[in-house]
């Protein structure tokens, strides 16, 4: 029995595709449909086109984009449909690989209970050509399988509606999948399809599928129909048998007599009673074997889903491991990132520092310096010799001290170049492990392929399985009505001999009565009566 019912947004519940109203603000709206079309006919990735189509939308501001959206209205029927489902008791969900400055809105209009898409990403009001969410990376039907999970529910009772290759998948693995003015790819997969733009014609779906649908492999039970009985032994074997089969019968519908529809092969009215009970007991070893075989389909069946439903489950927790590992990977990404930031300042500050590598003499400096400014001292020397002396020692000094300077930045050169050395190793170290750890997620992004093909083939064959077990019982419901016709013209003939003595009883009241009249009047003519004449007349009072 459906449960939850999920709509997609874009040309589903609105008659647009958001990304193409946002488009229309910087007047790039063919651009943008160009790639949604290639992903809707399945030509390119959805990833890859909803970051291409995204990157597009760069620098548009969420003023624009509240603008621009305000007005869009639902499709015919929305709202309506909503509603009825709602009041029926289904659940509604949202998925959609669009966003979520429309699908938040429409989830509020429509009362959906659950709403999952894409989040365009905002700096300072404005998009950055960024997207993020759970359907950037994940399939539809891997967010439908997360979300039928936390409800305690299965995809077999989910109804999905969709009209792109995206929703192929979640089409596909709901119990009814319908495409709604849908691309080719989506309808040759649908269970059904509506093809003008009128929500309404979900009701109408669910309406009759529910009455199809409401048991996959159906065991029905109806009441025990009483037999009459007679005080003859055949008759009371015949009620003993009947009473056998009404037990066997309690997983039957009454609906049984009316559903069958195969032509009688044999005319049951022109046979007596024996003949009616060897039919009888032909059927009911076919019946026999009838349910044999179907009970057997059922537990195919039963296993079928089960493995399927392991299958879903390792799916499930293949994917979680991957999503973890795609997780760490990041934070590892992130941790590279700064400490290549890091790294790169340092390198910067490197620059920045002017140092001489030169090797300088500070002791020979410093001695020349000395040795002039004890020959000033010492010796008489003309004005212009001494300015000489004078001017080269003022020069060593600014040599000196230039040298002295060149000697802290070659220190902290030094110190940057390790640190830049450091965050570097860090970087290597760092990419290393992201590297493994990304690796690791492809291989269980690879595995989760796999075994998503054998839960879709599982599922093929449960779904086969259903449909033989499902023809099976109603081959059991036509040989079960078949056995009541014959237990009605059983009646019949049971009835028959009863009449007949009840007929000739009345005959012969008729006659005695009529020979008492005779010897009453007999005796008046003074006649002598036996002993069995006088019984005859005190039967009828006569006398």
């Amino acid at each position: 029995m459906i449960k939850l019912v999920v709509f997609d947004l874009d040309n589903v519940l609105i008659d647009t595709e958001t990304i193409d109203e946002i488009a229309k603000i910087k007047g790039i709206e063919n651009e943008i449909s160009d790639i949604t079309l290639q992903a809707m006919q399945g030509k390119i990735p959805f990833e890859e086109s909803i970051r291409q189509r995204v990157k597009k939308l760069e620098g548009i501001s969420t003023e624009e984009i509240d603008e621009a959206l305000r007005d869009i209205p639902l499709n015919n029927g929305a709202i309506e449909t909503a509603s009825e489902l709602k009041k029926q008791g289904y659940k509604i969900a949202i998925i959609t690989g669009s966003f979520d400055v429309m699908a938040e809105r429409i989830k509020e209009e429509i009362d959906a209970d659950y709403a999952f898409c894409n989040i365009l990403e905002v700096e300072n009001g404005k998009l950055t050509g960024e997207v993020s969410g759970p359907l950037v990376t994940q399939n539809k039907v891997d967010v439908l399988r997360q979300l039928v999970d936390d409800i305690g529910i299965t995809l077999d009772e989910c109804a999905a509606i969709g009209d792109g290759a995206n929703d192929l998948e979640m089409i596909k693995n709901a119990k009814i999948g319908i495409a709604f003015n849908a691309k080719p790819i989506l309808r040759e997969n649908a269970d059904f399809e509506i093809n003008e733009k009128d929500l309404r014609k979900v009701l109408d779906i669910m309406a009759d599928e529910e009455k199809i649908t409401q048991e996959e492999v159906v065991e029905e039970t109806i009441e025990q129909e009483p037999e009459v009985t007679e005080n003859t032994t055949t008759e009371e074997e015949i009620v003993a048998e009947e009473e056998t089969e009404a037990t066997e019968e309690v997983e039957e519908t009454e609906e049984a007599t009316e559903d069958a529809s195969e032509e009688e092969t044999i005319d049951y009215s022109i046979l007596n009673f024996q003949q009616l009970l060897q039919c009888k007991r032909t059927l009911e070893a076919e019946l026999t074997d009838l349910k044999n075989v179907r009970d057997k389909m059922n537990e195919e069946t039963k296993e079928f889903r089960k493995e399927r439903d392991e299958l879903n489950q390792q799916l499930k927790d293949t994917l979680k491991i991957a999503l973890e590992k795609r997780n760490t990977r990041d934070e590892i990404n992130k941790e590279v990132r700064e400490n290549k930031n890091l790294r790169n300042e340092c390198n910067e500050e490197l620059k920045k520092v002017e140092w001489n590598s030169g090797k300088k003499e500070i002791s020979n400096i410093q001695a020349e310096i000395n040795k002039i400014d004890k020959t000033i001292q010492t010796k008489v020397l003309d004005i212009r010799k001494e300015n000489e002396l004078v001017k080269r020692v003022s020069d060593l000094t600014k040599q000196l001290k230039k040298i002295q300077s060149d000697e802290e930045e070659e220190k902290t050169a030094a110190q940057l170049k390790e640190k830049s050395e450091q965050f570097h190793q860090k970087v290597v170290e760092l990419s290393d492990k992201a590297q493994a750890i990304h690796e690791e997620m492809i291989e269980y992004f690879n595995q989760i392929d796999g075994i998503r093909e054998k839960a879709d083939a599982k599922h093929q064959d449960f779904i086969n399985s259903r449909n033989n077990a499902t023809a099976k019982h109603e081959e059991v419901k036509a040989k079960l009505s078949e056995i009541r016709k014959v237990n009605k013209f059983m009646d019949q003939a049971k009835a028959a001999p009863k009449g007949r003595k009840a007929e000739e009883k009345s005959d012969n009241d008729v006659r005695e009565k009529e020979e008492a009249e005779e010897i009453f009047q007999k005796f008046k003519d003074g006649k002598k009566l036996t002993t069995d004449e006088f019984l005859l007349l005190q039967k009828y009072n006569i006398m």
